[in-house]
Order: C-alpha cells, then structure tokens, then sequence
C-alpha cells in the first residue's frame, strides 16, 4: 500500500486558467479603408454565416485563405473584395458569396488544393504560423482541401487573434447582408466612400453596423458566486454562466444590472462596479462585465421561462466554462481565485 510519494510533492492547490478575453500583444486596427487586397492578404469568403478555411485532412489544422490562392482558382471573386480591418497590420477581406454559388467555388478551390502558399508553409514548418490552428494540432504538413466552417468551428481556432478576426468578419458580413436594401425606400444601398457604412443613393439613409450592448454580471454574496443555466430552447450552451441580459432603450447599464438580476433571479443588488469590455461578434454584442453584491435576501426566485437553474457556488467550487475566449469565463474565473474588484 502507497502511504507517500516523498520524496515527490503533492500540491491540490486550485489555480484557475488565467483569463485570454483579449487579442494582446495582436493590435486590432479598424480604421475604415478602400483599397484591393494584395498576394498575400488575407480572405474570408461567407455564405449563411459559414466562412471558408483551410484544413488539413487528418489533423483538422484550420487556417485563413489568401489572396492569392483564391483567386488562382476563382479570379472573378476578388472583384466582390470589401477592406474589413488589419491586425498586426495584416489587412483582411470580405468576400460575400450566394449560396448558389458555394459548392461551384468549393470544387475550383478542391482542384487545385493541395499544399498551402510558401509563406505559410515556412511559418508552419517553423511552428509559428499566424493563419490560425485548432487547439492540439501538430505543427506537420498535410495534404490541404477547403471547406464551409460554421461559428463554432471558429471558436476552437488558434492564435485567438486569428479566431478573432474571423467571428468579426463573420459580424460585418451578417450586417451587410441584413442591409442590402434601404430600409426608409427600398433602394439597393452601396459602400460608404468616407467611412464603415452602407449608404442609400435615392434618400440618402446610412446604415452602420448594429452593435447591441449587453451586462454580464456576477453577483457576489461573501465567498459566493451566483452562476446559472439557460433554458434548453433559450441557448445551445448547457454549460454553467453569469446572468446576462441586452440593454433597454433609455437605460444606463447599471440600471440594466439591477433589471436582469431582479427579472432573472429575483434579487436586489448593490455596489455595482465595472470590470470590463469584449466584443462577442457571435451574437453581435458588446459586452460590459459587471461585479455587484447581493443587497438583503438571498433567496432565489428563479424565471424558468430563461433559465433552467440559478444557485450559489462557493468560491472554491467554481469550474470555468470550456473556453478562455469568454468575458464571462474570466469574470468566473476572476472572482475564484479572490481578485474580482471589491
């Protein structure tokens, strides 16, 4: 029988993932341009919200086309291109595509697929590619092809920046098609010269890209964090979460704090203070963390109509959610190794 491991050390210390809400060092530069993408640009073509990635073929390696790749296969997309953003100033592209065209472009793409361009190449034998990588994947080159990924693939894309890049490109194309037509006269609008909008030739409406503010909040009640879970037909996560809700039209965020905890759970909350920002382009949301502390009764009076379950977890019984990406995980994550703002 094992009575001890000396002269080895034991150590069954909690230590939480350290939060990853952000692309830093990576620089996000959305400084609105004209301008045609080079040789090696890179491209993200969308249909229905699913962009085109390379992949390898048996390490499931996701990475971001390139200019010149595409259009050796499809010249005539690289007329439809829109300047999105840079980051690290590498420019990025939009190219929408119809649906009907999809599997036409999959199979030209197919055609000539088989290694990825030099520079990547390089990169990649070097271990150090920026195109982006699914967590695990083997640095080895393999036999490449092309295929539509949804927003979820997305999210389990490697570095974070490039996952980043391509949710927020997924976000602009999502703007752009709901906005094809002016919605004061029905007139097809077109690309802004001056700035990020869609303008209408006829009546002269613009159109900017729809951002919805919405409160993560973490209520605090001691040594105590009150996590939950949402409702089967409310969201496809079943894992556990903060209360959230968007922001009402003539409302401060702290007065939406006080709503969706008292909508959602039936508490009053006090000491409200701010942690933090993050785009969350999934759902076109600009999140804005908040810490609060249960103010008088604790008891739980939970909406069922939102939620499956809402309970209070001790601090050292918290577990983070399946990913680093979120506000929400690192605000969890935060309040469980004893530095959420007081």
């Amino acid at each position: 029988m094992i009575q001890d491991i000396a002269p080895h050390h034991f150590d069954n210390q909690y230590h939480p993932r350290p939060p990853k809400t952000d692309i830093a060092p990576h620089r996000y530069d959305n400084t609105y341009h004209i301008q045609k993408p080079g040789a090696q640009d890179y491209v993200f073509c969308i249909q229905k919200s699913r962009i085109l990635l390379r992949e390898t073929a048996e390490e499931h390696v996701l990475t971001i086309p390139r200019r010149e790749e595409i259009e050796a296969a499809v010249p005539e997309l690289m007329d439809r291109a829109v300047y999105l953003f840079s980051v690290d100033e590498k420019p990025y592209f939009l190219v929408s595509v119809p649906e009907k065209e999809a599997e036409e472009i999959l199979a030209k793409l197919k055609e000539g697929a088989g290694q990825m361009p030099v520079s990547d190449k390089n990169n990649m034998e070097a271990g150090k590619t920026d195109s982006g990588t699914l967590k695990g994947a083997e640095k080895e080159l393999e036999q490449l092809y092309y295929a539509w990924k949804t927003p979820t693939d997305i999210r389990a894309m490697e570095p974070m920046h490039q996952a980043f890049a391509a949710i927020t490109a997924v976000q602009l194309w999502r703007w752009r098609q709901s906005r094809q037509f002016c919605g004061r006269c029905g007139a097809k609008t077109e690309d802004s010269k001056i700035e990020r909008a869609l303008v209408c030739p006829v009546c002269g409406q613009t159109e900017y890209p729809k951002i919805s503010p919405a409160v993560i909040v973490a209520i605090t009640n001691g040594d105590k964090l009150l996590m939950s879970r949402y409702r089967v037909n409310h969201s496809t996560y079943r894992g556990y979460a903060l209360i959230a809700g968007f922001v009402e039209i003539g409302e401060t965020f702290e007065e939406t704090v006080r709503r969706e905890v008292m909508e959602e759970v039936g508490l009053k909350v006090k000491n409200i203070r701010f942690y933090k920002s993050q785009p969350w382009s999934f759902s076109g949301t600009l999140l804005f963390g908040f810490f609060c502390d249960v103010d008088g009764d604790d008891t739980l009076t939970v909406d069922h109509e939102e939620l499956s379950v809402a309970q209070w977890f001790d601090r050292d019984k918290i577990i983070g959610q399946d990913t680093d990406s979120s506000l929400t995980n690192e605000m969890m994550m935060v309040f469980a190794a004893g530095k959420e703002p007081k």
